[in-house]
């Protein structure tokens, strides 16, 4: 008896994970993890990592997007897209300035 009722237990988990697959895009961003309903069924992009993704990438990702901006969640493609825009554009940026970092204290003098 305890079997049948670990199995039907176990189907039942696995039935709630296939629904909530066919249902929801999970998408992971710079701000946290978003649950989100999908405008379509099916298990296209289900799980998202989005926080490196560019403008480019999100051409393949049309019914992820869709999906974003019908819930009130467009503000995650303008971040991400936003990705690798500026990069080269301000050269030497990224090294920070500090008294530990010998290089930058003689570039002052």
């Amino acid at each position: 008896m305890r079997r049948i009722v670990a199995a039907l237990i176990f189907m039942m988990i696995g039935a709630g994970g296939m629904y909530a697959a066919f249902e929801y895009h999970i998408v992971q961003s710079k701000e946290g993890w978003h649950l989100v309903p999908k405008s379509q069924a099916g298990l296209h992009d289900t799980y998202a990592d989005i926080r490196k993704w560019q403008a480019t990438t999100w051409k393949d990702h049309p019914r992820l997007a869709q999906s974003l901006i019908d819930n009130g969640k467009g503000n995650l493609i303008i971040q991400s897209a936003s990705n690798g825009f500026f990069d080269g554009l301000f050269p030497g940026t990224d090294k920070q300035r500090s008294a530990a970092n010998p290089e930058s204290s003689q570039k002052r003098l």
